[in-house]
């Protein structure tokens, strides 16, 4: 049986990566996509966000790229920060789209 790519069900649940907000608001703040990755503790030196959307009332996803592990993370949160799952697909799932993910790689 096939199953989907990691990158087509990060892309079938929250749409092509890139085409969510530069922030968002939360609970009447507005946050960047750097205070987004702070907040829900996934600030790394090699941790490069992409965007963010709001889901159904009171959740949200952040897609960032975590160099270290060569990964697209999709971080599905409550407007309390915490996290609810993650997906995640690699890096290598997005360069044939000619795409230059690896300048966030950190290497």
């Amino acid at each position: 049986m096939n199953t989907p790519r990691d990158r087509d069900a990060i892309e079938r649940r929250f749409g092509p990566l890139g085409s969510g907000a530069q922030c968002l608001a939360i609970r009447g703040m507005t946050y960047s996509l750097a205070q987004l990755l702070s907040q829900i503790g996934a600030e790394f030196d090699d941790s490069k966000p992409i965007d963010a959307l709001a889901l159904a009332e009171g959740r949200y996803v952040l897609r960032y790229i975590d160099g270290q592990d060569q990964r697209v993370v999709a971080a599905e949160f409550d407007d309390e920060f915490r996290i609810l799952g993650e997906m995640r697909a690699s890096l290598s799932e997005w360069e044939g789209d000619g795409s230059n993910l690896t300048y966030y790689s950190g290497h």
